[in-house]
């Protein structure tokens, strides 16, 4: 019976730490469309990889995307999942899609930005 209960006590405590608030990601903020038929709006982040050519774009509903820029071809690839990258016409921006999802980033995505 004890066990039945210290069990149960267990599994409240787990699921009452799935509710917790994970921290912002720290990076720029950068325009997304999150879903098919959605519209663009500042509210993902794009998060850099120190040393690596690797970008981290985060959504507001905790999802992400991983991706690797390569300058000297300007090649962007997905490294998580089995969408591929489609690149779309963006002026100033490198605009593309990951699936439904579509974002618009900077021309250099890798790069720091400079202060």
């Amino acid at each position: 019976m004890s066990l039945r209960i210290s069990s149960l006590s267990l599994a409240f405590a787990l699921l009452a730490g799935c509710g917790a608030q994970s921290p912002e990601p720290a990076g720029d903020t950068i325009a997304c469309a999150i879903g098919q038929g959605a519209e663009f709006a500042e509210v993902c982040t794009l998060e850099r990889i120190a040393g690596t050519p690797q970008i981290i774009v985060h959504h507001p509903d905790g999802g992400f995307r991983r991706l690797s820029y390569d300058p000297a071809t300007g090649t962007l690839a997905a490294l998580d999942g089995a969408d591929p990258v489609v690149l779309e016409e963006g002026q100033g921006v490198l605009q593309f899609a990951v699936g439904q999802d579509r974002y618009r980033l900077p021309r250099e995505p890798a790069a720091a930005p400079t202060p």
